[in-house]
């Protein structure tokens, strides 16, 4: 790729880095003269068409986005199978590499950087856009220290219908929300969760949930607490903690709604930290706005220094305007003391397991306001009031005091889901999602049904309903019960013979037979001439055993003549005559003679041979021949 350009005017120049879909390339917008980032998707993406229409769909959308905080997307082209988009290049590191580098940051400096990003996603979800993928990876910190919000690749239109989900994580499973994880889609608190764990990572310099695997990852952002940040960073004040674990809250619901508000709780929460100075100006003049930097050419208007030299001063006036404003707001001060102060204290009665409905009427004739949050409990029904903040045994209040009223949702009843056949892994996510939990350990059992490692009992059974958090025990099969067997000599027999006889020991033939690499004397083309395990070995049912195919020639033919006299008794009798030799076991000849006969046959065997003769199925006869 290096030296080709693309859409006649972006130049490749070198390999920046590569990702799970795309690889990224520093190029040179030769039209306008500036460095620019393109990224390109991988080929083995390009033949998906659903792939790459949301690709290009998605791109599209990000593309309306404007703003100092997001990396701006410049073009989406094709050229052949080559699908790529054209960015802004961003001189400076990303931030998970100033991590690494620098270990936990000062908190004022985190805020600072977290801050910028709040106003990223703010003005990307009032566009109706969805990252998906906050992770410090894509935050692009330049020289001068602003952050930069990069890679909208899997970001969606949260009003479009183009992306489903595939039963698979998208995004970086240690920044994953838990609806993410759970297969739901994301939305704008999804974001805000991800760049919590982000702060949390650039606080304490590690990711609050780690695992053996992606799905040991993603079932500790459903189910596990977060070790407070406190405990790996002394820096790190109660209330900016508080803020940190309500942002990685499990429940969108209890997160902070909007960067904006994000971004003001943190801000809050520093300012009340006064012994930590600010790093590198980044809080200057921070009272005026949201950490933004002045402008290039923008000036604040300062009034004529010649108009001002004209002004005068007029004392008298300045007087009775000052005694006028004094009346005013004496007044105002006694009207707000008659009308809210001297309103007579009430006592808040008691609304425990009234009705929604009811309680909030019995507030609201005190002349009380009311401020509803509900939330599932196993004792209470649907409706009616759990708790209240303030109540009869609380001092008095007046009106118009806010009461806040918890009101049930009824028990949180989760489906169980069907785990029948699932692997054990496969059986922990689906059960995660739906809010339960496996109880460990598992039990095991065989089963001739389902595959070892998959489950193939559950309790409760599908469909059943149960409490958020429940424990579903379920059974993981360790195979077929199979008892041992022995292996029969399978020596000189054709893979059709060996079928047989092993079927009747309830083994099988491993498929994958080879062929000897030299000649044989003692067996045909097509024989077994070895096996393993060797033949009388113990083994468990079902066992595959190999084998070798001779390719022959074999030895060579020996003929020998029998002769057979038929008893002279005046009856007729039946001849059979049996031959045992590498070809296996088999009649040659079988034939009803007169009393008195004399029977002659050639008799033609291949190695050792072993020639028996039964008259009237009575063995009167037995040679071996060499």
């Amino acid at each position: 790729m290096i030296g080709k350009t693309l859409g006649g005017r972006y130049e490749i120049i070198e390999e920046l880095g590569s990702g799970g879909t795309a690889v990224v390339y520093k190029g040179l917008d030769t039209c306008l003269g500036r460095p620019v980032t393109i990224k390109i998707l991988r080929p083995e993406y390009t033949t998906d068409y659903d792939f790459v229409r949301r690709f290009q769909h998605e791109a599209r959308a990000v593309a309306s986005l404007c703003h100092p905080n997001i990396v701006s997307l410049y073009d989406v082209g094709q050229e052949g199978n080559i699908h790529y988009l054209v960015m802004e290049y961003v001189h400076g590191d990303n931030l998970k590499a100033i991590i690494a580098k620098e270990g936990p940051l000062a908190p004022a400096r985190a805020i600072h950087i977290v801050c910028q990003i709040c106003e990223a996603l703010t003005h990307a979800h009032e566009n109706n856009i969805v990252h998906r993928d906050v992770k410090p990876h894509n935050i692009l910190i330049t020289r001068e220290g602003w952050a930069k919000l990069s890679d909208f690749g899997i970001a969606r239109d949260v009003t479009g219908t183009t992306v489903t989900y595939t039963n698979s994580f998208i995004g970086s499973v240690h920044y994953l929300s838990p609806e993410q994880a759970r297969g739901q889609l994301a939305d704008p608190r999804s974001d805000l969760y991800s760049l919590g764990v982000v702060l949390y990572e650039m606080l304490t310099g590690s990711v609050p949930y780690q695992g053996d695997n992606l799905i040991a990852v993603a079932l500790k952002h459903i189910q596990d607490e977060p070790v407070p940040p406190s405990k790996l960073n002394g820096r790190i004040t109660p209330q900016l903690e508080e803020v940190i674990l309500r942002v990685i809250a499990k429940d969108p619901s209890r997160r902070f709604q909007s960067g904006r508000e994000l971004s003001l709780h943190l801000r809050e929460a520093l300012s009340k930290n006064k012994s930590e100075p600010a790093e590198n100006g980044a809080f200057e003049n921070t009272a005026t706005g949201l950490f933004e930097p002045l402008v290039e050419g923008e000036e604040k208007e300062e009034p004529d220094i010649a108009v001002i030299k004209k002004r005068k001063i007029r004392p008298l006036s300045v007087l009775i305007g000052s005694l006028l404003i004094i009346f005013i707001l004496a007044g105002a001060a006694y009207a707000f003391n008659e009308f809210y102060f001297n309103v007579p204290e009430i006592q808040v009665p008691d609304v425990v397991n009234k009705s929604q409905e009811e309680a909030e009427k019995t507030l609201k004739d005190l002349g009380l306001r009311v401020q509803v949050v509900k939330e599932h409990n196993d004792n209470v029904a649907e409706g009616y009031v759990i708790a209240q903040d303030i109540g009869p045994d609380d001092p008095k209040v007046k009106p118009p005091r806010r009461i806040k009223l918890t009101v049930s949702m009824g028990k949180d009843l989760r489906e169980v889901p069907d785990l029948y056949k699932l692997t054990l892994l496969d059986a922990k996510v689906r059960v995660a999602r739906a809010g339960l939990k496996i109880s460990e350990p598992v039990k095991e059992g065989y089963n001739d049904d389902v595959t070892e490692g998959c489950v193939f009992q559950q309790d409760p059974t599908a469909g059943a309903e149960k409490p958020a958090g429940s424990l579903i025990t379920v059974y993981v099969s360790l195979g077929k019960n199979l008892a041992k067997t022995q292996v029969p000599r399978l020596i000189g027999l054709t893979i059709e013979q060996a079928r047989e006889e092993l079927n009747k020991k309830n083994l099988k033939l491993d498929e994958k037979f080879k062929w000897a690499s030299f000649d044989s004397a003692d067996y045909l083309s097509g024989q077994i001439l070895s096996q393993e395990p060797e033949a009388g070995s113990d083994v468990t049912e079902d066992t595959a055993i190999k084998v070798v195919l001779s390719r022959g020639p074999g030895p060579s033919p020996m003929d020998v003549k029998v002769k057979i006299p038929v008893p002279d008794d005046g009856q007729s009798h039946e001849v059979r005559i049996s031959l045992e030799d590498i070809r296996g076991t088999r009649d040659v000849y079988v034939s009803s003679h007169a009393s008195g006969d004399e029977v002659v046959k050639v008799v033609r065997f291949y190695g050792r041979g072993v020639i028996r003769v039964y008259i009237d199925n009575s063995l009167v006869k037995e040679k071996t021949y060499d």
